[in-house]
């Protein structure tokens, strides 16, 4: 007997052993991967990695590359993002304890919008990010709704980690509910340019089948920019946001040199102008080599910022900022078209 105890508890001890150098020799694995991809993708020693992924953000045959990393104060975290093992984009934005994502092609251009849940146990944004000169910049916050296949028409409140993906039908539709006077009691954000927070659905398997949202106005398919326009904020909701948006009336002006080598020839400078009403606008690049215009359409604005595109072509963005009573300009079309990366000061008439 004395013997079967004995033996018992050496197979205790060594399987304890076992799990514990099982343990080490992952962690082990993990920090060498950290110190790996810090050394391929020149991550900031200071910063620790989070996760690696591999997306397919554009749609050719090769994945591109996600780190998350965070600093060690966990006050913000950075996403790198790499095509070929070179950065395409860098975003920062403030640590959270939630933060997923999903990458969804949502206007039919191969190029992925950035879907977000971020937040806190006490609150989460759900809010749809696309890139524009670089930079992330939310386009619609919404509340998620979940269908569980499980729980044919109900509708369920969507937390982040139940959702699968996004749905959406081949027109690259999503499927919405509009005009819901729905009253949320966490922490969350509700910006000035909408008039609600429309009801988004996603895909999954719920672990929470009683939160249910018991009202909600027939779900409709809806294009992205369909959305964003029917929960626009045009000055009924807030005169915060109003003001935001009539302020940006006018015609705003810059010359600038267009053949470096001809700075004393007339013919050398072109004319920008950008020509604001309500929510659209009229672009005009007039110079010896082109002359151009462009219809263009308001896709969002803040006290300090503008964001207009292109009315046949969303990804074509012209940004004009404000800093007291000095606005300039930044669009990639201009670069691309003048040959030349800059940035233009205008002035308002």
């Amino acid at each position: 007997m004395k013997h079967n105890v004995i033996f018992y508890l050496s197979l205790c001890m060594l399987g304890f052993s076992c799990k514990e150098n099982r343990n080490l020799t992952e962690k082990n694995a993990a920090a060498d991967i950290n110190v790996q991809s810090k050394n391929k993708y020149n991550i900031p020693s200071d910063l620790k990695i989070q996760s690696q992924e591999e997306i397919n953000i554009d749609g050719d045959p090769e994945k591109e590359v996600i780190i998350t990393a965070s600093d060690s104060a966990a006050e913000n975290t950075h996403e790198f993002w790499f095509k070929n093992e070179k950065l395409m984009y860098q975003f920062t934005y403030p640590w959270a304890s939630i933060n997923k994502k999903w990458l969804v092609d949502l206007d039919n251009d191969d190029k992925k919008e950035i879907v977000r849940a971020q937040g806190y146990e006490d609150g989460v944004d759900y809010a749809i990010y696309d890139i524009v000169e670089n930079q992330q910049k939310p386009v619609l916050y919404f509340n998620p709704v979940l269908q569980d296949s499980r729980f044919p028409g109900v509708y369920l409140w969507a937390y982040p980690n139940d959702i699968t993906g996004l749905i959406i039908n081949p027109q690259k539709e999503l499927q919405v509910s509009l005009d819901n006077n729905y009253q949320r009691d966490d922490e969350h954000t509700v910006p000035n340019n909408q008039k609600e927070l429309p009801f988004v659905f996603f895909k999954g398997q719920t672990k929470q089948s009683d939160m249910r949202i018991s009202k909600m106005n027939q779900p409709q398919s809806m294009t992205l920019a369909g959305i964003v326009n029917s929960v626009r904020n045009n000055g009924g909701t807030t005169a915060k946001a109003a003001q935001s948006d009539k302020q940006w009336i006018g015609n705003y002006t810059a010359r600038f040199l267009r053949m470096k080598e001809e700075s004393g020839d007339p013919r050398g400078w072109g004319q920008i102008s950008v020509k604001i009403d309500g929510n659209s606008a009229k672009f005009q690049l007039d110079s010896y080599v082109e002359n151009i215009k462009k219809d263009l359409t308001v896709i969002n604005t803040t006290a300090d910022e503008i964001i207009l595109a292109e009315k046949d072509n969303k990804k074509s963005t012209f940004t004009i900022s404000k800093n007291k009573n000095k606005y300039v300009l930044k669009s990639v079309f201009i670069n691309q078209t003048v040959g030349d990366t800059s940035s233009y000061e205008l002035e308002k008439k």
